[in-house]
């Protein structure tokens, strides 16, 4: 591992990591904490608080760094009077059910995951040490998230369809917030990630795209021909994508249908 002086474009490209990542474990990690008992039991109650810890405490560990690569920051590098948050727009209000506690659990957790699994070499080595911490931890969310995934796909009635839902509003944002494919990636250049987005996003398609397989959720993947790996099937919404804020626009409303009087 080298931890040679970062270019310009690569700061700037490491800062941005920095804050997607410090942004989106803070809110998850307040969205956790609703649910310390609101849980359906008393074990994930548990693992929610202990969750919403992790998550938090990730995000406090990450948000100095940016003070340290842009020292005029100033107060966007606290959490407490940041004010442009580059955080997914699926985190941006409470979560309604369970479900939605699930579907970020498992799809908004795991990204998170699969990041700092590509950072734990970085060559920006405050971001490898605190990857490294945090995947000490992270385990026990990864597997909470399948478990819930397999339980609630298993229910009758309205739950199965209602995990389903709550998957499919995260998974395109998700599979997007990897970042778009270019031949130019400034992170995965300067070795800050060991890969560059399309690689992070297969890495991250095999991480859950068994366990949706297994429980029978038709997510829009389907394995390669070669058996080595996953694909989607559909198009991820490129056309929504903010790049400078990492999330999707929200969709654009239908036109209204023209009245008798207008046509």
């Amino acid at each position: 591992m080298t931890n040679s002086p970062l270019s310009p474009a690569a700061r700037e490209a490491v800062y941005g990591l920095l804050a997607r990542l410090a942004d989106n474990k803070n809110f998850l990690g307040r969205h956790y904490a609703e649910w310390c008992s609101g849980a359906p039991t008393l074990e994930s109650a548990v693992a929610a608080a202990a969750m919403a810890q992790d998550e938090l405490g990730h995000a406090r560990a990450l948000y100095p760094l940016l003070r340290t690569l842009d020292p005029t920051a100033g107060p966007e590098a606290e959490p407490e009077t940041r004010t442009q948050f580059a955080r997914l727009s699926c985190l941006d209000t409470s979560f309604a059910a369970w479900e939605d506690f699930v579907a970020a659990n498992f799809l908004v957790d795991g990204a998170l995951t699969t990041i700092f699994e590509a950072a734990t070499a970085s060559s920006y080595e405050p971001l490898a040490g605190r990857s490294r911490k945090a995947l000490q931890e992270e385990e026990m969310h990864a597997l909470h998230g399948e478990a819930w995934v397999r339980r609630l796909a298993g229910e009758g009635g309205a739950v199965r369809p209602a995990l389903d839902a709550a998957l499919r509003r995260v998974w395109g944002e998700v599979l997007c917030w990897f970042g778009p494919p270019s031949a130019a990636d400034p992170l995965s250049a300067a070795g800050v990630l060991d890969a560059p987005p399309d690689e992070l996003r297969a890495r991250f398609l095999a991480k859950v795209a068994p366990t949706l397989e297994a429980a029978g959720l038709a997510l829009p993947m389907r394995r390669l021909p070669s058996g080595k790996g996953w694909e989607t099937t559909e198009p991820l919404p490129w056309e929504r994508w903010d790049a400078t804020a990492y999330r999707l626009r929200a969709e654009s409303p239908a036109p209204a249908a023209k009245s008798h009087s207008e046509v």
